[in-house]
């Protein structure tokens, strides 16, 4: 039972890809409809794994294809909570797609399958092998999902997402190639087959952080993704970035734990891939201030929400990796809310510029609401699911210290930073909530000297099948924040598993 539902789960999403397919031939509303019954499908069946896995029966299956590695699958607790989170998210933004997608309704559904498909495939991966065909099939399908407007920009930024995907990928089999050789192993999901210390796998190590660190947004691979999401459709900038690009920093953690494990615990390799992981936090921060177009200021906030990921990983401590675990939900639930209340302004406004945004509360109040709910978190303020990881990811911190894997200059400096990132959060999306609902957008007079007049806004909400799926994320937000142990039961089945 077990052997079939995983397979199920990752097949399934192909199968649908196809059928929606063919319904968009028929009916472009039809194709948006059933692609979420499917979307439906597909998490159903990820819970049924899940339900099993806590049951304690192994959820595993291996092929012989006829190379000296095998095609071998497994559902643990990591790849679980990335499966939950890809296949909620698709459920949400398949459901708002069938109102906010205009055109090639069934082309979008195709390939937000395929990408899933791609996507749990990674996530289930026992080995690099497995991952590799995967990784690739994943790279195409989102791609698409950003070329998808067919604009000369969303073409660019599409190419542009796949050649760097490319670039990845090359990193990845240069190192698969040098472990293989050298181990005779392939595995993800033990606890270190090699030591950091001996041999070439500082090399192997910094190729592999690499290739998913590309995927995943980190500086200073980040270029390609304020190319992208900007240049998508909003639907597809919330899949992108609430699920799709933590399979990058899925991978840096299977690397750190399940291929060195703990003998990457130490100053020199830590502190490096730490300081990449402020750098990307705070520089995507900095970066976010400076814009004035909505959707690339959110873009640059997903750059430095990477950031606190691989901070988790890099400090090697249970608390530090329970922090990093838990912002992956986080960031799927605050940073798909966001760019689903993004994609419903543009939709009534036509308008994307922060300016634009003055006084849009009081016309659509359950959308700034939602994206209100979903800033609050992103900044930080208890008792939002944001304020838990960030204070998990300080703690540990300071546990790491304790353990020797960091300098107590370097802990301290890290708080600060984390600290910092929030504020800088506060400073970028503080004026937008201000304005949003006490601004009051102006025009100028046609004649000099007399004040300018208050414009009148005429657009209103979208309708429920818009709203409903972007309220939930957004008000699950606070609710997982109250409820808090819910999302960390989910985190401590990996924590334990390592520690």
């Amino acid at each position: 039972m077990a052997k079939i539902l995983l397979l199920a789960a990752i097949l399934v999403p192909l199968a649908s890809s196809f059928i929606v397919f063919a319904q968009g031939r028929v009916s472009k509303r039809g194709a948006s409809i059933l692609s979420a019954v499917l979307c439906g499908v597909d998490l159903s069946l990820v819970l049924g794994l899940y339900a099993l896995f806590n049951k304690g029966y192994e959820v595993a299956v291996e092929y012989n294809v006829g190379l000296p590695f095998k095609l071998a699958l497994k559902a643990d607790a990591l790849g679980l909570i990335l499966a939950l989170i890809g296949t909620t998210l698709a459920l949400f933004v398949s459901f708002y797609c069938i109102e906010y997608i205009d055109k090639n309704k069934g082309l979008f559904g195709t390939f937000l399958h395929l990408s899933m498909y791609g996507m749990i495939g990674i996530v289930f991966s026992k080995n690099l092998f497995t991952l590799l065909i995967f990784f690739e099939l994943f790279s195409i399908a989102s791609a698409f999902l950003v070329i998808h407007k067919q604009t000369p920009e969303a073409i660019r930024a599409g190419f542009q997402y796949l050649f760097i995907s490319v670039v990845g990928t090359a990193c990845l089999i240069g190192a698969t190639a040098i472990l293989y050789s050298t181990t005779g192993s392939l595995d993800l999901m033990g606890q270190g087959i090699v030591n950091i210390s001996k041999g070439p796998w500082i090399l192997v190590f910094w190729l592999l952080v690499a290739g998913f660190g590309v995927k995943a947004g980190m500086f200073p691979a980040h270029i390609w993704l304020p190319e992208s999401y900007p240049a998508a459709p909003s639907a597809a900038a919330a899949i992108l970035s609430g699920a799709m690009a933590k399979v990058g920093a899925y991978g840096i953690i299977r690397v750190v734990y399940g291929v060195y494990g703990k003998s990457l615990a130490g100053p020199s390799t830590t502190n490096v891939l730490l300081t990449l992981a402020v750098i990307t936090m705070i520089g995507g921060s900095l970066a976010a201030i400076t814009q004035s177009e909505l959707k690339k200021m959110l873009a640059y906030s997903s750059v430095a929400q990477i950031g606190y990921v691989i901070l988790g990983a890099a400090l090697m401590s249970p608390l530090a990796l329970a922090g990093g675990v838990l912002h992956i939900i986080n960031h799927a639930l605050m940073k798909s809310s966001l760019f689903l209340a993004c994609g419903s302004i543009i939709k009534k406004t036509g308008k994307s510029d922060l300016a634009s945004m003055k006084g849009i509360g009081k016309k659509m109040p359950m959308t700034m609401t939602t994206f209100t709910l979903a800033a609050l978190s992103m900044i930080g303020i208890p008792p939002f699911v944001g304020f838990f990881s960030k204070w998990l990811l300080a703690t540990g911190t300071m546990q790491s210290m304790s353990g020797g894997n960091i300098a107590p200059w370097a802990a301290y400096v890290t708080i600060g930073m984390i600290v910092l990132s929030g504020l800088l959060n506060a400073l970028y999306f503080g004026p937008i909530i201000i304005n949003g609902w006490f601004g009051e957008k102006k025009k100028a007079s046609a004649h000099h000297g007399h004040e300018d007049k208050v414009e009148k806004i005429a657009f209103n909400e979208p309708s429920w099948v818009m709203l409903t799926p972007m309220f939930l994320l957004g008000i699950s937000t606070f609710l997982f924040g109250i409820y808090i142990k819910i999302p960390l039961r989910l985190v401590e089945k990996v924590v334990s598993y390592y520690f």
